[in-house]
């Protein structure tokens, strides 16, 4: 009867994680729609009372077990717009430690969203951003910077905000990470490859196309 009993265990976990992630599904709907919308535009406007709402429902699913890679995007996503809105502030102001502290927490959970799933480029894309935004060029930086590069350089979605970030750190990147941005514009759709060398012209750097 042990092979009966494994069976029975090994169908009940299977049945376990299916209804886990459903009801994850299922209570996190409006918020991850929500999320959606604020990245690309088409969401509601993005008021203290809403992004509260929409953080908490993150958070709670988060504080119920789930490790899904995407609900740690999401609220680095939250944690990194809400720093941003704040827009320039006194670098010796309480604003300035709030924008700040806001950034740190969405390299925290965009660091979580990494380890989670190594190989997808638009979560160490964001990580290398806010670490850009934070001006952390440091090794967990470069990491993040190559890991994008790496899985994401022919994402369409994703080129505009590598170039954007390589550009004006491009004296100190060095010459393999450099043929790999130049491969990327040159790879790159008309329009977005026009966009990203205007970018770079903007940064200072003469990219030769051929």
């Amino acid at each position: 009867m042990t092979w009966l009993v494994a069976l029975i265990l090994l169908t009940t976990s299977s049945l376990w994680f299916v209804l886990q992630a459903a009801w994850f599904d299922a209570s996190t709907l409006s918020a991850r729609t929500t999320v959606n919308g604020w990245r690309d535009g088409s969401g509601p406007r993005m008021t203290s009372e809403t992004w509260i709402k929409t953080r908490d429902k993150l958070k709670y699913a988060l504080g119920e077990g789930s490790g899904n890679a995407q609900l740690y995007d999401d609220l680095g996503y939250l944690y990194a717009a809400r720093s941003q809105s704040i827009g320039v502030v006194p670098i010796n102001g309480p604003a300035y430690q709030i924008q700040q502290s806001l950034m740190d927490l969405a390299i925290q959970h965009y660091r979580t969203a990494c380890e989670l799933r190594p190989t997808f480029p638009y979560s160490w894309t964001y990580l290398a951003l806010a670490k850009n935004f934070r001006k952390q060029h440091d090794d967990e930086f470069w990491s993040a910077f190559d890991k994008a590069l790496q899985f994401g350089r022919n994402e369409a979605a994703l080129q505009g905000a590598l170039g954007e970030m390589a550009f004006p750190l491009w004296s100190v990147m060095g010459s393999q990470r450099q043929e790999l941005i130049v491969m990327m514009v040159t790879t790159a759709k008309k329009e977005l490859r026009i966009h990203l060398l205007d970018t770079a012209i903007q940064a200072g750097v003469q990219l030769i196309i051929k």
